[in-house]
């Protein structure tokens, strides 16, 4: 009964703390000014000198524009204010893992997570040291852990979930791309998980599978040329030229109906040439009657 209230006392105080250092990290990233976002931050610490929170969102701040010795100035400014505060150990493995130390991160969030045992953030966040540890199952199994207690899905966490599998070596691939069609089960067939599937089923030489996922994206995507392009690479890499020829040709031609200023955009007209090479190329190897 006695842990259950810690736990439940610690995760109301990691809400809070983290609801704050995630504005502060959107705040920063969006408005892209460093000087009013860390200004904000100091009139908080002015006006409350001895709460630790805003002493962390600034941690936070300096953390995510690469000032590390101002993050650990305030993360130590914190921790003699309250070093027993609920999410010192979250910030400072996220230092860490920034710094190259993920060993003295993991050893944080293990610490962490003992205690706030349903930390989405702390299970990604050891993921990520156990792939910098050169640990890519042990960052799979966190990244699980951090799945399954992530209610409404989170995308991104199969993905690396799929990568961490993937990077663990070739036996991992059929695991590696289950876990991204469970990710598609309960949250819909998203481009994003099918375009990481398709990357491996080509890794893995199932071409069919990766063309049928090809196909799946086409039907539901209102822009196809850069879909019928990936077809093109695919069935070539399996040997079918003829077929590649066709999926190029029929790239060209939904490039062809875009208007001009749409085709005009550096990475569509890109996608023009490299479509007409490949044409190119095909029709110079083709047999000749």
């Amino acid at each position: 009964m006695m842990r259950r209230k810690i736990e439940q006392s610690w995760r109301g105080a990691c809400a809070g703390i983290f609801a704050g250092l995630l504005f502060s990290a959107v705040v920063a990233r969006s408005h892209g000014d460093f000087h009013i976002v860390i200004g904000a931050a100091n009139e908080d610490i002015t006006k409350d000198p001895t709460n630790p929170e805003p002493y962390l969102r600034r941690a936070e701040l300096f953390r995510i524009h690469e000032q590390y010795t101002n993050a650990a100035a305030d993360i130590a400014s914190a921790e003699i204010l309250a070093p027993t505060l609920p999410g010192l150990d979250i910030v400072k493995a996220r230092l860490f893992l920034d710094t190259g130390w993920p060993l003295s991160a993991r050893a944080h969030l293990d610490r962490f997570l003992k205690i706030v045992t349903n930390s989405v953030d702390g299970y990604t966040l050891r993921s990520r040291a156990w792939a910098q540890l050169g640990q890519p199952l042990y960052a799979a199994e966190d990244f699980a852990r951090a799945i399954a207690v992530t209610p409404e899905g989170a995308p991104d966490l199969y993905i690396e979930r799929a990568h961490s599998l993937a990077a663990a070596g070739a036996e991992n691939l059929d695991a590696a791309i289950i876990t991204l069609d469970q990710g598609i089960k309960r949250m819909g067939p998203l481009v994003t998980l099918q375009l990481t599937a398709i990357d491996l089923e080509v890794r893995r030489k199932n071409y069919d599978g990766a063309l049928a996922r090809v196909d799946t994206v086409l039907q539901r995507s209102p822009r196809k040329e850069s879909w019928l392009s990936r077809k093109g690479e695919i069935l070539l890499q399996a040997g079918r030229p003829a077929e590649a020829k066709k999926a190029y040709s029929e790239a060209l031609t939904a490039l062809n109906t875009l208007p001009p200023a749409r085709r005009n955009v550096p990475a569509v007209a890109d996608l023009e040439r490299r479509i007409r090479l490949e044409l190119e190329l095909l029709d110079s190897t083709a047999p000749k009657p």
